[in-house]
């Protein structure tokens, strides 16, 4: 499957619901994990090391975010890591002497749009937790996640009182 059109919201906001979220002992787990990608037609694809191979490989970054109990865990978001070489050369970044072309072409042919940039996976992961726990109509996330202090560094859960 090369594209898609469901809608992965819809999808995460019904994972959130139903699944490990609603205990009250939940854990939000972040995570990234490498998926090892043969040629060059998967969307950001790129020579790196790859956990899963033990080697050097050609491989994809996603980033997820998961709830968890004891004995369970779900996704309940994700987000593909574009790596800067994706983006380097693209229109969007300025062009260079390196293959500009190459980059657009590859963009194009995989369905990237010209909206799409590289961001750091610290901030896929942010972008993540803002969605599902945000206070916003996007907000969909599990209720329990809402109701946690915004103070930096709280550990305790708030007063059942």
């Amino acid at each position: 499957m090369t594209s898609s059109a469901w809608e992965y919201v819809e999808v995460s906001r019904r994972l959130a619901v139903v699944g490990p979220v609603i205990d009250p002992q939940s854990l939000i787990i972040i995570d990234d994990s490498r998926f090892s990608k043969d040629g060059a037609s998967s969307p950001g694809a790129t020579w790196m090391y790859c956990g899963a191979l033990g080697k050097a490989g050609n491989c994809q970054i996603g980033v997820s975010v998961h709830a968890a109990v004891t004995g369970t865990s779900a996704a309940i978001d994700w987000r593909l890591f574009l790596p800067e070489s994706w983006v380097r050369h693209h229109r969007c970044c300025g062009w260079d002497t390196e293959g500009p072309a190459r980059n657009w072409v590859r963009r194009a042919r995989v369905g990237i749009g010209d909206e799409v940039r590289h961001r750091e996976k610290w901030r896929l992961a942010l972008d993540m937790l803002d969605q599902i726990t945000g206070p916003t109509a996007s907000g969909w996330g599990p209720p329990l996640a809402r109701q946690w202090p915004a103070t930096p560094g709280t550990a305790t859960p708030p007063s059942s009182a």
